[in-house]
């Protein structure tokens, strides 16, 4: 719902009394408030995208050393006053959703966030393919390494703006970590381990060979000015995932 000017400054004191005060039930509360008007809003504002956004089975996530720390307080206000700036000022649709998507998946531990497009704001994969210019067997790469898709395997389709955002790097690096995240919640760390491993080896088959021959070398930098900077990054990331998780596996 919108917020008077005065509830905005209340809640932000609120905020800041609890952070204060290391109340961390009090933040919990805060959060679940922000995190629920925001998806309200999101979905009225972008009514002609959207029929609604649905937090489920959110686990906020409160250790003392990621709630209580300044990084999350900015970001909870940020997203607080976020939920009136959608109506004052253009927002590229694409961006705010990843950017909200990203939030929602660092400040919880378990849930996922879940957007109910209209049904004209999706596109089947051989439409999509045909608008990226690429092969179904192409699309269904991107798919496997984070293109954002709704629906069951087998029938999946594709947000149109998506599509847009999957050609820009940055925000298709950033679509790929929400993919992770969400499909870690519901995967054994086996399961994990094999998904990876798969990934890890399309990669290695597409550009022959390992991510430490081809760019062990190579710093965030570098390998943000190369044209297969999305691949790479993702690349480094699942090898990263990779040793973490079998390190857990080992002990």
């Amino acid at each position: 719902m919108r917020l008077s000017t005065e509830v905005l400054a209340l809640t932000e004191k609120q905020i800041n009394q609890a952070f204060e005060e290391r109340n961390i039930p009090m933040l919990e509360k805060e959060t679940i408030f922000i995190l629920n008007n925001l998806a309200f809003n999101l979905a009225e504002r972008y009514s002609d995208i959207l029929h609604l956004i649905k937090p489920m089975r959110v686990r906020i996530r409160k250790e003392p050393e990621f709630i209580l720390k300044e990084d999350f307080l900015s970001s909870l206000k940020k997203m607080l006053f976020l939920t009136e700036r959608i109506f004052q000022e253009p927002v590229d649709f694409s961006e705010l959703k990843l950017s909200v998507d990203s939030w929602f998946y660092e400040i919880t531990s378990d849930g996922t966030l879940v957007f109910h497009y209209k049904p004209d704001h999706l596109l089947s994969i051989t439409d999509a393919a045909e608008q990226l210019g690429v092969s179904r067997a192409m699309m269904y790469k991107y798919m496997d390494r984070g293109l954002e898709t709704v629906g069951e395997k087998g029938s999946q389709k594709i947000p149109k703006h998506m599509l847009e955002a999957w050609k820009n790097p940055a925000l298709a690096f950033q679509m790929q970590w929400i993919y992770q995240v969400k499909k870690s919640r519901t995967q054994s760390v086996e399961e994990k381990l094999e998904s990876i491993n798969k990934q890890i080896a399309e990669y290695e088959k597409e550009y022959r060979g390992t991510f430490y021959q081809l760019f062990g070398g190579l710093d965030d930098h570098e390998i943000d000015g190369m044209s297969e900077a999305v691949d790479i990054a993702d690349w480094k990331e699942l090898e990263k995932e990779k040793q973490r998780l079998l390190s857990q596996l080992n002990g």
